[in-house]
């Protein structure tokens, strides 16, 4: 999924970053898609920190470091208390506490936040990649930002499309929900 869209995520990142978040999250999953036998699927916590570590290795940018903590600290989380929604959200205030954006930043943050809120609050798949979605079109009304290349740009260049990190995480919610859905 991550390599079907590629090109269309480049294609947004041109317009508002460095024009290759959508070939960085290709090869991750890529990757991911090399050892996915290989992954411990029937231990949660495990799987957490085994993504941890490739994406620790294998992800290139920011988001790439950002997203490995994010995973290594909600394995690390999910192993003492196997609550996957709570382990997420305790990842990603770890992602925020190195990185310091929070929601409104205009970053993946704004599609993953009301994600993991969504399923810590025991809701479905659905209903979390509907609120990665509607996090994911806020950015695209987000015109004052701080982080990455979207920083120096103008309001005019920046309205209207959403962060590409964002769109990422809020088409891979959806992919999941549809495949669960079928299940």
């Amino acid at each position: 999924m991550l390599v079907a869209i590629e090109k269309e995520i480049n294609g947004l990142d041109a317009k508002v970053g460095d024009g290759d978040a959508g070939s960085t999250f290709s090869l991750t999953g890529k990757r991911l898609l090399s050892v996915v036998t290989k992954l411990p699927l029937n231990d949660t916590g495990k799987l957490l920190l085994t993504i941890g570590r490739i994406l620790a290795r294998e992800a290139g940018g920011s988001s790439g470091v950002l997203l490995s903590i994010l995973f290594t600290a909600a394995g690390n989380t999910y192993s003492k208390d196997p609550d996957l929604g709570k382990a997420l959200l305790e990842g990603l205030q770890k992602v925020k506490n190195y990185g310091g954006a929070e929601k409104g930043d205009r970053t993946m943050i704004d599609a993953l936040q009301p994600a993991f809120e969504a399923l810590a609050n025991h809701e479905s798949l659905a209903a979390a990649a509907q609120q990665a979605r509607a996090g994911a079109e806020h950015t695209k009304t987000v015109i004052n930002t701080k982080f990455g290349r979207s920083s120096y740009l103008s309001e005019a260049v920046l309205r209207d499309v959403p962060d590409p990190g964002a769109e990422v995480i809020a088409r891979v919610f959806e992919k999941i929900a549809a495949m669960n859905s079928k299940m």
